[in-house]
């Protein structure tokens, strides 16, 4: 005898698959202008390594520190992290490859600038990348997530 799934068995199996990308509290005004902060110290520090390596990396080990207290309190806000390389619902492959295709063009551009103008420069680019990069990548994503929602209801 032949069994014939439910279709709703199915809708529900990829609803729930897709909670973690759609499911989420709205994030913090502060963690846009907080990130870009933290990457234009990591780029900053680059410039002190040749000249001033212990201080490097202590500031360094600083901001690994701050960025495993972020990570813990922001798994805990917003309950599941989804993953970038999972099975993503594919409303979200597009803003995901973007956003990469978007990381390497900012290393690019603060590479180029840290070799043209320093690392100071290149700390500033960095913050100013990175910032309205990570405010872009959310409205994309809200954007996806909501076509994922509208899909799935």
């Amino acid at each position: 005898m032949e069994s014939i799934p439910d279709p709703e068995l199915f809708r529900e199996l990829e609803r729930a698959e897709a909670a973690p990308y759609v499911d989420y509290p709205p994030t913090p005004w502060w963690y846009f202008p907080a990130a870009g902060a933290w990457f234009a110290g990591t780029t900053g520090i680059q410039g002190l390594t040749d000249d001033h390596l212990p201080l490097a990396i202590a500031l360094l080990v600083v901001l690994l520190v701050a960025l495993g207290v972020f990570c813990g309190w922001y798994t805990r806000y917003r309950g599941v992290m989804p993953s970038m390389f999972s099975r993503t619902p594919r409303e979200m492959r597009r803003t995901f490859l973007v956003y990469f295709v978007g990381v390497a063009l900012v290393f690019g551009i603060v590479w180029w600038t840290a070799s043209a103008a320093g690392w100071p420069a290149a700390s500033g680019v960095m913050f100013v990348l990175a910032t309205g990069g990570l405010i872009l990548h959310e409205r994309s994503y809200g954007a996806a997530a909501a076509r994922i929602r509208d899909r799935l209801s």
